[in-house]
C-alpha cells in the first residue's frame, strides 16, 4: 500500500491537506517519522502512523484524529498506529475509530502511548505481541499510560507494561491476548469491565488503588500478584497459577484459584485486605490437582485480613493438594468452624469445607498475644477498678468486679503458651 510521508515541521499543513483531500483510503495515511515533537490541534479525517524512535506526536486540545477504516490493513486497521515512537493524547485531544477499526494499534517496537488530562479514546487500544518473559516499566518495549481524567470507551487488548492511575477510566475490559505477557500497575482509576488474562502467558498484577468492577478472570497462565489497595468487585476467579501476597484492598465476590499442573503451583500469603462473598458462593476456594509425576502442593498462608466482614458466603473450600496455614492466637477448630484472632488483631470465624480429593495439610499456629494488646487489657482492668472504687453502690461495684474478673480471665487465655494443631489427610 502506498503512503504519503509527512515531515513533522510541516505536519499541521499536511494534516489540513489530508483532512480536506479525500483520495483513496490506500493513499490516506499520514506518517510522522522525523525526530522531535509535533502537535496536532485540528481535526484530521485520516489515519496516522508514528514511525520514529525519536518521534513524538501530541494530539492536544482541539486535536482529533478520526480514522478511516480500511479492511485491507487487517490487524493494523487503526485510526492511529505507533510503529515506533510516542503518541501522547493530552488536554481534550481525541482519537476516534471508524466503524470496523481500532482506535490505537501499538504493535510496534519501541511503542509508547500516554493518555493524560481529559483525553478521550473512542475505540479499542490493541497490542497483540510482546517478547517472552515479564517486562518492567524500564525494560518493556511497549508501554501504555492512562492518567489524570483520561478515558477509553472501548477495550484494552494489550500485552506489555501498562500503568493506570488518578481518575482515569476504561468503559470496557482489559484483555490480555493469547500471544503476549502483561504487567499491569494499577494505582487508581476505574475499569468498568473485567481484567481478563489470556492462555499460558505471564502476568504481573500490582494493585495499590483503583476499582475493577467486572472482576478478575484468567486461564492457565502464571500470575505474580501484589495487592496493597484498591477494590475488585465480582470476584477474583482464575485458573492461573498465582504467586504473591495480598496486604490490603477489597475483594467482593470471593476468591477462586483452581488449577491442574504437573509442576507449577499457587502460593499465596494474606496479611491484610478485606474479603466478602455472596450467599451460596465460597469466600475463598483453592484447589491444586497434580498430574504426571508432580509432587508439588499449593499453599495458602493467612496472617491477617478481614474475611466475611460483610458476608461470608459458604466460607472456605480446599481440595486436592493445598496446604493451609493460619497464624494468630486463641484459634480453635471444631471440625467445621475455625475461630480466633489473626496476627493483625482481626477476628476470624469461618466455616471450612474439604473436597473429596483433599490431601493437603491444615495447620493452626497459635502464638502469644501481642504485648500492645496485653497492655491495653491490663490498663482497661486498672481503669475499671478505679471507677468501681469511686462508685459506692453495691450493685454497681458487683457488676464492675465481675467485669474485671472476666477481663483477667480473658487475658490469661490470650497469654497461653503457643500451640500448633496440625491435621493431615
Amino acid at each position: 500500500m502506498e503512503m504519503r510521508r509527512v515531515n513533522t515541521k510541516k505536519a499541521i499543513l499536511g494534516v489540513v491537506a489530508a483532512a480536506t483531500c479525500f483520495a483513496s483510503v490506500a493513499d490516506a495515511t499520514i506518517i510522522y517519522s522525523t525526530p522531535g515533537t509535533t502537535s496536532v490541534t485540528t481535526t484530521v479525517r485520516d489515519n496516522i502512523i508514528v514511525d520514529g524512535a525519536g518521534t513524538t506526536v501530541n494530539v492536544g486540545t482541539g486535536g482529533t484524529i478520526r480514522g478511516v477504516s480500511d479492511p485491507n490493513l487487517g490487524m493494523f486497521n487503526a485510526a492511529a498506529r505507533t510503529r515506533r515512537g510516542t503518541l501522547h493524547v493530552s488536554g481534550t485531544g481525541r482519537i476516534i475509530a471508524d466503524s470496523g477499526q481500532d482506535a490505537i494499534n501499538m504493535t510496534g517496537n519501541p511503542s509508547v502511548v500516554r493518555l493524560s488530562n481529559r483525553a478521550t479514546v473512542i475505540g479499542d487500544i490493541v497490542n497483540e505481541f510482546t517478547p517472552p518473559g515479564w517486562s518492567s516499566e524500564a525494560t518493556s518495549p511497549v508501554r501504555l499510560y492512562l492518567e489524570d481524567r483520561a478515558g477509553v470507551i472501548g477495550d484494552i487488548r494489550y500485552a506489555g507494561y501498562m500503568r493506570m492511575e488518578d481518575n482515569a477510566w476504561i468503559l470496557g475490559d482489559i484483555i490480555n491476548p493469547l500471544s503476549g505477557n502483561l504487567n499491569l500497575d494499577m494505582r487508581g482509576g476505574l475499569v468498568a469491565g473485567q481484567l481478563q488474562m489470556g492462555d499460558l502467558n505471564d502476568y504481573i498484577l500490582n494493585m495499590s488503588g483503583g476499582v475493577i468492577l467486572g472482576g478478575v478472570r484468567g486461564d492457565a497462565g502464571f500470575m505474580d500478584l501484589t495487592m496493597t489497595g484498591g477494590t475488585i468487585f465480582n470476584g477474583f476467579h482464575t485458573g492461573d497459577f498465582v504467586t504473591g501476597a495480598i496486604h490490603g484492598g477489597n475483594i467482593f465476590g470471593g476468591v477462586d484459584i483452581t488449577n491442574v499442573s504437573p509442576g507449577p503451583t499457587s502460593n499465596l500469603l494474606i496479611d491484610g485486605g478485606r474479603f466478602n462473598a455472596s450467599a451460596g458462593d465460597y469466600l475463598f476456594s483453592m484447589s491444586h490437582e497434580r498430574t504426571g509425576i508432580s509432587t508439588a502442593s499449593a499453599s495458602l498462608d493467612i496472617y491477617g485480613g478481614e474475611f466475611g466482614y460483610l458476608e461470608q458466603g459458604l466460607g472456605f473450600f480446599l481440595d486436592h493438594w493445598v496446604d493451609f496455614s493460619i497464624y494468630g492466637w486463641g484459634l480453635t477448630f471444631d471440625g467445621s468452624i475455625l475461630s480466633g484472632y489473626l496476627m493483625d488483631g482481626s477476628w476470624f470465624s469461618n466455616a471450612f469445607t474439604f473436597g473429596s480429593g483433599w490431601s493437603g495439610t491444615f495447620n493452626i499456629n497459635n502464638v502469644m498475644a501481642p504485648m500492645a494488646l496485653t497492655a491495653s487489657l491490663d490498663g482497661l482492668s486498672a481503669a475499671t477498678s478505679l471507677e468501681a472504687q469511686s462508685v459506692p453502690e453495691p450493685g454497681t461495684m458487683g457488676l464492675l468486679a465481675a467485669c474485671v474478673v472476666a477481663m483477667m480471665m480473658f487475658g490469661r487465655r490470650r497469654l497461653a503458651a503457643s500451640s500448633i494443631l496440625q491435621r493431615t489427610y
